[in-house]
């Protein structure tokens, strides 16, 4: 256990334990901000799929109008950049697929 501690004590002294603890809140941090902005991502599709659904009719053109009101939605935000139109392509699917379950329950 004295070990344990003297060489604990010498990475913290060395500056590597410092250095690691940076680089780990770091990770978590951006891990946690992206978890964050995945949900905040799933509310407005959800929102825009439950609009359309009422408005439109037609998958495609229902479709269409999602990911319309989903994009305008993310910018007026001012989060356009944070995603990809794969991740934009997957809420409005996701959104969908959680619609249906809840009809269906």
């Amino acid at each position: 256990m004295n070990n344990l501690i003297t060489f604990a004590e010498a990475l913290w002294q060395s500056g590597i334990a410092p250095a690691l603890l940076i680089l780990l809140i770091g990770y978590l941090s951006k891990h946690f901000a992206n978890n964050r902005r995945l949900v905040e991502l799933l509310k407005i599709a959800s929102r825009a799929v439950q609009y359309t659904e009422v408005t439109f009719t037609g998958g495609q053109t229902q479709k269409a109008q999602a990911l319309r009101q989903l994009n305008d939605a993310l910018l007026k935000h001012g989060m356009g950049k944070w995603f990809t139109a794969k991740q934009i392509d997957d809420a409005i699917e996701t959104a969908v697929k959680m619609m249906k379950e809840t009809i269906n329950e």
